[in-house]
């Protein structure tokens, strides 16, 4: 079964609600288990929209990243991030 990975790119605008935000998110993904492959490191944006913040997580498949994301404990997590944070977050299915 093909790994499936959460990517998410993200500028921070209130640094104070988005550690809400990040508190509430990680709860939500204990049930998961993701790996977390890349987070916040040194990084050179090459083309496209530029973010401060850059993670990916591995789930043990799309459909378990999929459901993940769409859990309602991640959906309330996502609902803290609104107004303190913009991004995008890609699913994206990987090799086995």
């Amino acid at each position: 079964m093909n790994k499936g990975y959460l990517i998410a790119h993200v500028t921070v605008s209130n640094a104070v609600v988005y550690a809400d935000y990040v508190k509430a998110a990680g709860e939500a993904m204990r049930a998961f288990s993701p790996k977390i492959i890349a987070w916040s490191g040194q990084y050179e944006n090459l083309e496209g929209e530029s973010h401060e913040r850059h993670v990916v997580f591995e789930f043990a498949s799309f459909a378990e990243a999929k459901r993940f994301y769409e859990s309602p404990q991640y959906q309330a997590a996502k609902a803290l991030r609104a107004g303190a944070a913009s991004g995008t977050f890609v699913l994206v299915e990987g090799g086995a």
